[in-house]
């Protein structure tokens, strides 16, 4: 188990929102409320791995040409499982009715949680925020058979947004528009927005996140 932010709320279903590299459990709370408090009940987990020195968290290690360490991702992969298991056997809600949303690193988390192989139940929506989604030949999704996520019921593929700002200095934009045509190559149609911003937040992107989650919750 994570440790975790319950940012609470009174809604029917789960929202996840997961921290980038080097910030902690509570950078993305404020969000829930511009989300929508009434409709969601919100949790913000904390990366395993500490960043010193400064106090935040991150969800994998990785080298410096950027070689991820896999036993670091995995370990992730399985703990953000069990909160998120947890939390909706404990509040009575269905995983497959969550909307996973990260940022930055917290993005490709999001991801790779979400379209895996073998994941319990794959969620109503997942948002890809200034992140990407990271393809180490050891991490197995679920599109294994070309045809597998075009063939697919409606419930079984989740809404996906990707938002990607066009100046990001830390994570090139091309990382975004890659996350793009990968999903695309495998049947996965996701919402995709670029924005005149850096690696950030900004208030156009929430407008867009927040009708892309009206659509989702309308759709599910």
């Amino acid at each position: 188990m994570l440790r975790t932010n319950v940012v609470g709320g009174s809604g029917d279903r789960l929202l996840v929102l997961i921290h980038g590299y080097g910030a902690d459990e509570h950078d993305l709370a404020g969000l829930a409320p511009v989300l929508g408090s009434e409709r969601f009940f919100t949790i913000c987990p904390r990366g395993p791995i500490d960043v010193a020195p400064f106090g935040g968290a991150a969800w994998y290690d990785r080298s410096e040409d950027g070689v991820i360490e896999p036993g670091s991702f995995r370990h992730s992969i399985l703990l953000l499982d069990q909160t998120i298991d947890a939390t909706c056997e404990q509040r009575g809600l269905a995983r497959a009715r969550a909307v996973i949303v990260g940022f930055s690193q917290g993005g490709a988390m999001a991801l790779a949680v979400s379209l895996r192989d073998g994941a319990p139940a794959r969620p109503a929506g997942v948002a890809c925020l200034s992140g990407m989604l990271q393809t180490p030949e050891w991490f197995p999704y679920a599109w294994d058979d070309a045809d597998r996520w075009a063939t697919a019921g409606p419930d079984d593929v989740p809404a996906v947004l990707v938002q990607h700002g066009a100046y990001d200095p830390m994570v090139d934009i091309e990382r975004g528009r890659r996350t793009r045509d990968v999903l695309r190559s495998h049947g996965i149609e996701p919402e995709y927005h670029e924005y005149a911003m850096q690696h950030e937040i900004r208030p156009e992107s929430i407008v867009d996140l927040r009708a892309w989650l009206d659509r989702v919750v309308a759709g599910s």
